[in-house]
């Protein structure tokens, strides 16, 4: 017997993660999925992402002691273990979509008995443009300012040096 739930995304955090949970548009990033076992006895034996359409997937973890499959844009690691009260990683590398989106992978864990559980984890895909706004762009203007004024006091430095260690005139 199979037990299907749906679980929101925001349902979902509490129990299993994404890391990073925002990536920028385009960009080349590594995902990890932090699945944990919270409450089955049996332990987990098998986990499957469901990968969104908009997320160009490249390849996938070789975790030990686990088989990996794939079908499409699908994933699936079986055979390990993840005991009860105990979490595992599985990692996949990709390229985000190309517009600023939420995207939803399909993350289905499940044990030996059949019993399994289907949550809904967001990613969310900002676009890249925002990523130097802030402290961001004063700190890299400040070390501009520093950068300038530490080749005006090495000048007025040598400049001084020049002054002090020449010849009196005749």
């Amino acid at each position: 017997m199979s037990v299907l739930v749906l679980a929101a995304p925001a349902a979902a955090s509490a129990h299993l993660s994404i890391n990073p949970s925002q990536v920028h548009t385009g960009a080349l990033v590594d995902l990890d999925f932090s699945v944990p076992n919270t409450g089955d006895a049996m332990g987990i034996d098998h986990v499957t992402l469901g990968i969104p359409q908009e997320f160009d997937l490249d390849d996938v973890e070789a975790k030990p002691t686990w088989t990996q499959s794939r079908t499409g844009q699908a994933v699936t690691w079986s055979g390990g273990m993840i005991p009860k009260g105990t979490f595992a990683r599985f990692a996949i590398r990709g390229t985000a979509p190309s517009k600023a989106e939420t995207v939803l992978f399909n993350v289905l864990v499940g044990d030996r008995t059949g019993k399994s559980i289907t949550y809904r984890v967001a990613l969310d895909v900002t676009a890249s443009g925002d990523e130097d706004k802030g402290a961001r762009t004063l700190g890299r203007g400040a070390l501009g300012v520093a950068i300038v004024a530490a080749v005006l006091a090495l000048g007025a430095l040598f400049l001084g040096l020049y002054l002090w260690l020449r010849p009196p005139p005749p």
